[in-house]
């Protein structure tokens, strides 16, 4: 809920967030479960360009930029993204929660959240993404 608080500041009185006044430091503590999507508007382009530390190890990758489309879907990344075409049709921020089995087959609860941010002529230019995930113990025999 950080980050939509951030959202909801950097909105202020107007309907979109600016992606220009956007800044990383403001959400530091929560920084390494974020990733930031360039050209959202047109999937085959859009690219992962900030991947931090702690969702990439809970979803396998190395935290680098990667092609959206090249997300596997078993990841946390993989169900943090699966709103992306949603949030970019409705301008506003969602929130997802669920439970899944990773790429190691262990199972999942998660909370993600995905936030357009909008440059100067109202049209969404950057999303900035958040996930968590909890790991369940394996079922008792």
């Amino acid at each position: 809920m950080r980050l939509m608080s951030y959202w909801l500041e950097l909105r202020g009185q107007g309907s979109r967030a600016l992606a220009e006044r956007f800044d990383p430091k403001a959400v530091a503590e929560f920084w390494p479960h974020c990733f930031t999507i360039e050209n959202a508007e047109q999937p085959e382009l859009a690219m992962i360009d900030h991947l931090g530390e702690a969702i990439a190890m809970e979803s396998g990758l190395a935290p680098r930029t990667i092609a959206v489309a090249k997300v596997p879907e078993d990841t946390l990344l993989g169900h943090a993204l699966h709103l992306t075409a949603e949030v970019m049709k409705v301008g506003y921020p969602i929130v997802d929660s669920g439970e899944f089995s990773d790429f190691q087959g262990r199972r999942c609860l998660y909370r993600s959240i995905l936030l357009p941010l909008s440059n100067e002529r109202g049209e969404t230019s950057l999303l900035v993404g958040g996930a968590g995930c909890r790991v369940l113990p394996p079922p008792r025999s």
